[in-house]
C-alpha cells in the first residue's frame, strides 16, 4: 500500500494563519518560526541526531502553527516536543532527560545573550555552529574564538540534578505538547523530504560533477527549513528551487524552461528562492559557503547599509528569543502593542 500524500497547508491557512487571526503580525510569526526551528536544529546537532530527524521535526513544527496559534502554544514548547516526536518517527530514539538537559542549556545561553547590552555586536562575536553537512550558518555556537571576544564571559551552566523538579515539569510539558501535535495534525505524520530529489535532479541536469553544486543545494534545503516552505510546497518543487538558487549563485547556466521537466512552475520556483534569500537578508545570514557577496547589492556594498541595519537585525533576534519562551509573552506583547 502506498504512503498517503505529503500534506500541505491550504491556501486559506497560508493567507490567514491562526496566529494572524489572534493579532500576531506576520513578521513576528516568521521570526518565531525561525527561532523555533533554530532551537530544533541546535538541539539535534548537540544530540547527534541525523539531519532527517531534525528536518522532520521542523516540518511538523511549521505544520502545527498552520492549525494552531502562537498565542495558544509556546514556540519553544512545541519545538522541543516536535524534535522528541520526530526522533520516534525516524527510529532515532533519544533519552528524554538528555533532550531536556540540552533544551535547558540552550535556553540558558539565550538568556545570557539577552542579558548583554543592546550595543553589543552579537553578529561579530557569535561563531558559526557546525552542522552535519558543512556548517550551520545561523546559531549560537560557543567556541574558543567567541570566548576570546568576551561574548560568553560570565556564562555558567549547571546540569539539573536527577531528582530536580525542573525535569519533571518539562517532562509534563513535552508529553502534553506531543499529544497536541498528534491530535491537531490528525495523526498524519507523513513527511517527504527533498534531499533525494535534489540529487536525482542534479544527475539529470549533469550537475553532479560541477564543484559545490550538490553541497550548496543541500545547504539551501537545510536553510529553507527555517521557513514555512516545506509546509507549502511539495518536495520536488523545493529541490528545483534549491538547484535554481545554487546555479544562480555559482553562475552556472541551465537550459531554458528546464524546471518544466520536474513539474514545477517558474512562479513556484522563484517564490521558494526569494523566501530563502529574504531569510538570509532579514536574519543577517551568510550566503552558502564561498558566496557571501552574492547577497549584497551594489548599493548595499557601497553605502554600508548592510552594517547600518545590524542593530535592527539583532533586535529581531532578541525579540524572537524573548517571545519564543512562552505563549504568555506573545499575548503580553500583542496587548502592549495594540495600546500604542
Amino acid at each position: 500500500m502506498s504512503h498517503p500524500p505529503h500534506p500541505l497547508a491550504t491556501v486559506s491557512q497560508v493567507v490567514e494563519t491562526p496566529s494572524h487571526k489572534d493579532g500576531v503580525p506576520r513578521s513576528l510569526e516568521e521570526d518565531l518560526r525561525v527561532a523555533g526551528c533554530m532551537l530544533i536544529q541546535e538541539a539535534g546537532i548537540m544530540l547527534t541526531l541525523p539531519q532527517s530527524t531534525m528536518a522532520t521535526a521542523q516540518v511538523l513544527f511549521h505544520r502545527f502553527f498552520y492549525v494552531s496559534s502562537l498565542c495558544s502554544f509556546g514556540t519553544n514548547d512545541i519545538a522541543i516536543s516536535a524534535l522528541y516526536l520526530s526522533s520516534k518517527l525516524n527510529e532515532t530514539p533519544v533519552r528524554l532527560r538528555d533532550l531536556i538537559n540540552t533544551f535547558i542549556y540552550l535556553s540558558a545561553r539565550i538568556k545570557h545573550l539577552l542579558s548583554l547590552s543592546p550595543d553589543h555586536d552579537l553578529s561579530a562575536d557569535l561563531p558559526e555552529l557546525p552542522r552535519q553537512d558543512e556548517g550551520w550558518r545561523i546559531g549560537l555556537g560557543q567556541d574558543s574564538q567567541a570566548r576570546s571576544k568576551g561574548v560568553w564571559d560570565g556564562f555558567e551552566f549547571q546540569v539539573p540534578g536527577f531528582h530536580d523538579e525542573v525535569f519533571w515539569d518539562w517532562k509534563d510539558v513535552i508529553v502534553a505538547s506531543e499529544m497536541q501535535i498528534l491530535k491537531r495534525l490528525g495523526f498524519n505524520m507523513q513527511v517527504d523530504l527533498p534531499y533525494s530529489h535534489v540529487i536525482n535532479y542534479c544527475k539529470i541536469l549533469d550537475l553532479v560533477f560541477e564543484p559545490e553544486v550538490a553541497q550548496t543545494a543541500w545547504s539551501i534545503l537545510n536553510d529553507a527549513l527555517l521557513t514555512p516552505l516545506y509546509a507549502i510546497h511539495p518536495p520536488h518543487t523545493l529541490a528545483v528551487a534549491s538547484i535554481f538558487l545554487t546555479t544562480r549563485l555559482l553562475r552556472i547556466p541551465l537550459p531554458d524552461d528546464w524546471y518544466i521537466l520536474f513539474d514545477t512552475t517558474y512562479e513556484e520556483m522563484t517564490h521558494c528562492a526569494g523566501t530563502v534569500m529574504r531569510l538570509y537578508h532579514d536574519w543577517g545570514v551568510k550566503a552558502p559557503p564561498g558566496h557571501p557577496a552574492s547577497l549584497l547589492s551594489a548599493e548595499e556594498a557601497s553605502t554600508g547599509s548592510w552594517e547600518a541595519g545590524r542593530k535592527a537585525r539583532e533586535g529581531r533576534w532578541r525579540r524572537a528569543w524573548i517571545l519564543a519562551q512562552s505563549r504568555k509573552a506573545v499575548r503580553r506583547w500583542i496587548e502592549e502593542n495594540s495600546q500604542r
